[in-house]
């Protein structure tokens, strides 16, 4: 499978107010998922589900000051036969500093078990573990999967047991 496959099985068929009215549209959509901005999608979905609306802002996605993320658990391990493996939410800062506003709403995909994990991050967590591209200078917060636990260390405490419940997250 693949990220697009999974988000639009797991998310956009399911909570996009278009893709749930129509079974031509979420035939179309599990068919050819590459073809279709996914994580737009997903942005729309969260502000379907949640108490808020989709501004698609410089700083922010949604207009309680909070931001949609998607990223993918990588397939190969940080170290050759290892249990880790890494991932990195992107573009949390600009290359000028300009960071997110609010909290982050994450969904990641896994791609060890074909699903998705979702995730809310306070700013106040997430600013604290941002690295800098050397190249690009754009901001992303790093993180490391453990696959026998299926667990990401760094977002203990923060993992969401449903989208819906990522959604609603304040």
């Amino acid at each position: 499978m693949s990220k697009s496959l999974v988000l639009m099985r797991d998310v956009i068929c399911i909570y996009h107010p278009e893709f749930r009215v129509s079974r031509d549209l979420r035939a179309y959509g599990m068919k050819h998922p590459d073809i279709f901005n996914v994580e737009r999608l997903v942005e729309e979905s969260l502000a379907a589900v949640g108490p808020y609306r989709f501004i698609d802002g410089d700083h922010a996605d949604f207009s309680d000051g909070t931001d949609s993320k998607t990223a993918s658990i990588r397939v190969n391990p940080a170290r050759a036969g290892g249990n880790s493996f890494l991932g990195e939410i992107s573009g949390v800062e600009t290359a000028g500093g300009g960071r997110k506003a609010g909290a982050l709403r994450c969904t990641v995909y896994n791609p060890h078990k074909d699903s998705l994990k979702f995730y809310f991050l306070p700013k106040s967590m997430w600013s604290r573990h941002i690295t800098i591209h050397p190249s690009s200078g754009v901001g992303k917060v790093m993180y490391s999967y453990h696959k026998p636990y299926d667990h990401i260390v760094k977002f203990h405490g923060y993992e969401c047991g449903s989208f819906e419940e990522l959604a609603r997250a304040k």
